[in-house]
């Protein structure tokens, strides 16, 4: 799991979610979230506070890419 807080338009925000449904966001600079059921949430890195998750969760295996 992966904590994220954003600034959003009614103030600060926190989330935990699946550290796999975090990617980089193809509209804006920043990342995206699949939120599953509410589809998609796109965050600039200028309203992105932090994402914490384990060291596991943070690495990328590229031999299966």
């Amino acid at each position: 799991m992966a904590k994220i807080v954003y600034d959003g338009p009614d103030g600060t925000n926190e989330r935990e979610i699946d550290a796999d449904a975090i990617s980089d966001s193809g509209r804006v600079e920043g990342i995206r979230v699949n939120l599953e059921e509410d589809g998609y949430l796109h965050i600039p890195y200028t309203r992105l506070y932090w994402i914490r998750m384990s060291e596991d969760e943070g690495k990328i295996d590229y031999s299966q890419v």
